[in-house]
């Protein structure tokens, strides 16, 4: 990388981000359902590589859900999940600060088996977590003692690089009604946009410009922010470079 490219990330330069209908369903989606007390699920379905494009949205939606009084289960499919998990819990750490472990979030850990293991979940929490992440049996966490099934959650958010979001579309969202959200990565956008177009999907955040959008409504620009800001410096010179050439093109043709 070179200076050049470094700049933005040294000295933010911010241009105005217009809000897409997804991403602002997304958000209003989650104002208009979650009321205090309401019990949600947060899916991590992607790694530490994807974090550039999927933690801000998913830790934007979390100090959202966080405002709104929701008490959050965190559990994820892909194997590094403890560590995207922490992240979130450091990121956000100015939320989590004055919550309690147990009776405002609970982190169950990692899920294997993908979509038989979520439709299990849906027919039982307890079928697949006996205990959280730290060895508490789940009938001993004040939060879980009434939860146990898709019924008994608000809403699905998931994180996702693959196709995690379709696993609850199929499991949670047709047979038991469960509203469900999606958190992508870039190229997944033109694959969930027929679910969002369809009302199967109630909002979607897609890749670094979602995260952007989402830190703008929640009235938190961060990372992804920051990551908009180099994203369109490049892209500005890119253009540049395209104008130049073509430039000193025609400046060659009449020599």
């Amino acid at each position: 990388m070179c200076i050049r490219d470094r700049i933005p990330f040294i000295h933010p330069i911010v241009f105005p981000i217009a809000i897409s209908p997804s991403t602002r369903d997304l958000y209003e989606g989650i104002k208009e359902m979650v009321e205090p007390g309401d019990v949600v699920v947060m899916n991590i379905a992607f790694g530490v590589d994807a974090w550039p494009e999927c933690m801000p949205a998913f830790c934007a939606c979390t100090k959202l859900l966080i405002r709104e009084g929701a008490k959050i289960i965190f559990w994820g499919a892909y194997y590094d999940v403890d560590m995207t998990y922490q992240e979130v819990l450091r990121r956000c750490e100015d939320y989590f600060k004055n919550l309690k472990y147990g009776e405002d979030y609970v982190y169950l850990g990692y899920y294997p088996n993908q979509e038989a293991a979520v439709a299990q979940l849906a027919a039982s929490i307890r079928s697949i977590f006996k205990t959280d992440n730290y060895g508490t049996p789940l009938d001993e966490i004040p939060m879980m003692k009434n939860v146990d099934k898709a019924t008994d959650i608000k809403l699905v958010l998931s994180g996702d690089t693959g196709d995690v979001c379709d696993y609850y579309i199929r499991q949670w969202r047709i047979p038991y009604g469960t509203p469900v959200a999606e958190i992508g990565i870039a190229m997944l956008g033109s694959s969930y946009m027929p679910f969002y177009k369809s009302g199967v999907l109630f909002g979607m955040s897609v890749g670094v410009r979602g995260g952007a959008e989402l830190e703008k409504l929640v009235g938190e620009p961060a990372e992804a922010t920051i990551r908009m800001g180099a994203i369109n410096i490049s892209h500005i010179l890119v253009v540049i470079a395209v104008i130049l050439a073509n430039i000193g093109y025609f400046a060659s043709r009449r020599k």
